[in-house]
């Protein structure tokens, strides 16, 4: 499975009975209501989902893709009910990518040459063009719409060469290529790291194919779950070009942001992209363990703080950690301060930031509008403040889901306001899908595209981006670090 690019479906001649909803691609048992255990490698299925009332005419399609760093997850109906996006007159396909080790193990050899996870959804993307028809939606309009890792793989899909012409539109919800663990610089490394889980210590590609492929599937899960950010072990990452084998991805996205002898890989559309206000209180809870990293900072230790800045100069580091020291942490007097500064750095650090550049570097390059969004809405269906029983006055991440499906799995109520979100939002998302634009009637309220951002609330306005110090200190980083990503990827060489 590790080698395998996906391949088209077989023909049936009869009619197939493909009615069965629940299926899940293998992952690790985790905290994540919207992620189920599973060790099934047959799993790269697609739900389609059309409106009942509509005969000889063609709608335009929006493609979901699931979120959960690209270790869990599922395009299942009982998490993503689309009966709200079908009701404006679209055709909604969700789908399953293979995760983790099984869709992103990259050992630089042709027998697991990495990002396998993206070339299921290019294969989905392709089935839709040829098949789509049938359930009355139109292959020349797709919008592409992501969460969180789902977002990050939807704008994956702007930088490849091989997806031209297989969607038209996309839209990111929490996520960027830019936040450090949507991009893996030495996936050799990583693959190298969870083997030692396995009591296996090499770097040789060939050795580490045969752990792989040779450990059972619960077995394997189970390393990926000792490590760090579990869920974010395996991701996209750059590979080698092999005979027979059509890549993904040849190029770190900041080099095909910037460079212009990688224009033939850039592959832009318009684009939605936004964010919620406290995206970093979901991962701060969930992938730190807050008591030791609170300790070290009380002691001055912030050491804590260099998995941020694994591409600053060790010259820099010092003056890089005092940065953050006084950005974040200069108030330490209290466990609540010190919680409050963890989330701050972990939302600027893997969104704020990393948006804030994107959206620049791609709005630039493309000249195709980049409407910006923060999501400010608080109601019932909020399921990020749900999950942290959060009592902060903003939004986590995967707060704006629920105003689009309907989570029929762990059923969330509804008031007139959340009615009105649901309407509010899901209208922006389908008109972006039919016509290009959030707002194609300029008299009902206009959506500027970039530098604009929109505050998505009740009452829509705009509004200055989040903590926009702070997202220029991450945008300076990226900038004069971006580089380094590439570099130090070209200065380490495969096994040999």
């Amino acid at each position: 499975m590790f080698s395998k690019s996906p391949v088209k479906p077989p023909s049936h001649t009869d009619i197939y009975k493909a009615d069965n909803q629940v299926v899940i691609c293998p992952q690790f048992p985790c905290n994540d209501p919207l992620a189920v255990p599973s060790e099934n490698e047959d799993c790269l299925v697609l739900n389609v989902y059309s409106p009942s009332d509509v005969q000889n005419t063609t709608l335009p399609v929006i493609v979901f893709l699931h979120g959960g760093g690209f270790g869990v997850g599922s395009g299942s109906p009982a998490i993503y009910g689309p009966q709200y996006l079908v009701s404006h007159g679209v055709v909604v396909v969700s789908i399953n990518y293979r995760l983790n080790a099984y869709g992103f193990l990259n050992l630089r050899i042709k027998g697991a040459p990495g990002n396998a996870g993206l070339k299921d959804i290019r294969a989905a993307l392709r089935w839709i063009q040829e098949n789509i028809r049938s359930f009355n939606g139109d292959p020349d309009n797709v919008t592409v719409l992501g969460q969180g890792s789902g977002g990050v793989a939807a704008l994956y899909l702007t930088l490849s060469e091989s997806t031209k012409g297989l969607f038209h539109r996309i839209i990111s919800e929490s996520g960027t290529m830019f936040a450090p663990e949507s991009f893996d610089i030495d996936p050799l490394k990583t693959a190298s790291q969870v083997a030692k889980s396995l009591e296996v210590i090499t770097l040789n590609p060939d050795e580490l194919l045969n752990v792989y492929s040779e450990t059972p599937i619960e077995k394997l899960e189970e390393a990926i779950s000792k490590q760090m950010n579990a869920k974010t072990v395996f991701v996209p990452s750059v590979e080698e070009i092999f005979e027979d084998e059509e890549p993904f991805l040849i190029d770190t996205p900041y080099n095909i942001l910037t460079r212009e002898d990688r224009d033939k890989c850039f592959n832009p559309v318009p684009i939605i992209i936004g964010l919620n206000t406290v995206e970093g209180l979901t991962s701060t809870l969930d992938y730190y363990t807050i008591t030791s990293q609170m300790d070290r900072i009380k002691h001055e230790d912030f050491t804590v703080l260099d998995q941020r800045s694994m591409v600053v100069p060790e010259e820099e580091k010092e003056e890089f950690r005092k940065t953050l020291k006084d950005t974040y942490f200069a108030d330490i007097d209290s466990d609540e301060t010190l919680i409050g500064g963890f989330i701050n750095l972990n939302s600027d650090f893997s969104y704020v930031g990393p948006m804030s550049l994107f959206s620049e570097l791609y709005s630039n390059k493309s000249g195709l509008p980049v409407f910006q969004y923060i999501f400010n809405y608080i109601g019932n269906r909020n399921l990020g403040r749900l999950l942290t029983n959060s009592s902060l006055p903003a939004t986590a991440n995967q707060d704006e889901l629920f105003y689009l499906f309907e989570l029929e799995r762990l059923p969330l109520p509804m008031d007139e306001d959340d009615a009105r979100m649901v309407t509010f939002m899901t209208m922006m998302w389908t008109n972006f899908a039919k016509y290009g634009i959030p707002t194609p009637d300029p008299d009902n309220g206009e959506w500027l595209p970039f530098p604009h951002h929109l505050a998505i609330d009740l009452e829509p306005q705009y509004v200055s981006p989040l903590t926009p110090e702070r997202a220029y200190f991450w945008r300076a980083f990226y900038l004069k670090y971006g580089a380094e990503f590439s570099k130090e990827r070209e200065e380490s060489a495969p096994y040999e």
